[in-house]
């Protein structure tokens, strides 16, 4: 399977991550990282706006009144798309000056999961991952190097997250009810040769579908952790993945250029570009932001 461009008029990110299907209006939205954008596309329409912001912007997703919850340099910020009008919600700790928010996403009933990483160091595990609702800002892990995609089960009783410098997406045992995750444990362990997880959805079948960064690919596998097919991307940097469209079948891909040499841009010059592929099962519908 191949994902083509999904439209050659987007903007380029030097860092796209964070892909997000809004069902309600049907829209997509990602970020660009380090050039501190949000963007949002109405696939139908081919048209594009975007949302600048004062620092890094890790991720953004929608909260249930439509502004957008965003992982800022510095915290979690709510966002009015239009105008930029920032209002923080919560300023965590930061074991390290050089920490930022990098992936985020919100489990089925609309808390908000999401993690830091050292964006000078990449092999420092300054970083952590928290849970942010109704009842404030909660950790759940330190140690963490860089903090990156999540997702849930069909059933919710199943976590995945991933922490891309130790190659490994985790899986921890879920209560959808009060939103606790206990005894992680290795899902899919990378050996670092072929690319390193990045972001990740489920689709309805329960796969768990990955995005390669260095390896070209988004990988997919079963429950059981075992290799169930890829899709190849034309750049090297895919750093995220997600589910969107009226049926839940198109698959939105984000890539990066951010560090290629000229030579490499020459090799893959579609990276930063927005992909998409259209997939036998369809994916589940993502939750706004409940908190």
């Amino acid at each position: 399977m191949k994902a083509e461009l999904l439209n050659p008029a987007l903007p380029a990110a030097t860092l796209g991550e964070g892909c997000w299907w809004d069902a309600a209006g049907k829209r997509l939205s990602w970020v660009d990282i380090t050039g501190r954008t949000i963007y949002r596309y109405d696939p139908q329409a081919k048209k594009h706006e975007l949302c600048q912001t004062p620092s890094t912007v890790g991720f953004a997703l929608l909260a249930e009144n439509g502004d957008y919850i965003a992982g800022l340099q510095d915290g979690i910020y709510r966002v009015k798309f239009d105008g930029g009008e920032l209002k923080a919600l919560a300023r965590p700790e930061y074991a390290d000056k050089y920490n930022r928010f990098n992936d985020g996403k919100c489990d089925r009933r609309g808390r908000l999961w999401a993690g830091t990483m050292n964006d000078r160091d990449h092999s420092k595990p300054s970083g952590a991952f928290y849970r942010f609702d109704n009842r404030g800002l909660h950790v759940q892990e330190t140690g963490i190097r860089i903090s990156n995609g999540l997702g849930w089960s069909p059933d919710n009783k199943i976590m995945y997250y991933t922490d891309t410098r130790t190659d490994t997406i985790w899986m921890y045992d879920y209560d959808i009810e009060t939103g606790t995750a206990v005894n992680r444990r290795p899902f899919v362990k990378f050996s670092g040769d072929n690319g390193y997880p990045d972001g990740m959805c489920v689709d309805a079948q329960g796969r768990v579908l990955t995005a390669l960064w260095s390896g070209f690919r988004v990988e997919i596998y079963t429950p059981d952790g075992k290799v169930d097919g890829k899709i190849d991307v034309a750049a090297p940097q895919v750093s995220c993945c997600a589910f969107g469209g009226d049926d839940l079948k198109t698959l939105f891909i984000t890539t990066a250029s951010i560090g290629l040499s000229s030579q490499k841009m020459k090799e893959a010059p579609l990276s930063g570009q927005m992909f998409a592929v259209r997939m036998d099962a369809p994916g589940l519908p993502e939750t706004r932001f409940k908190g």
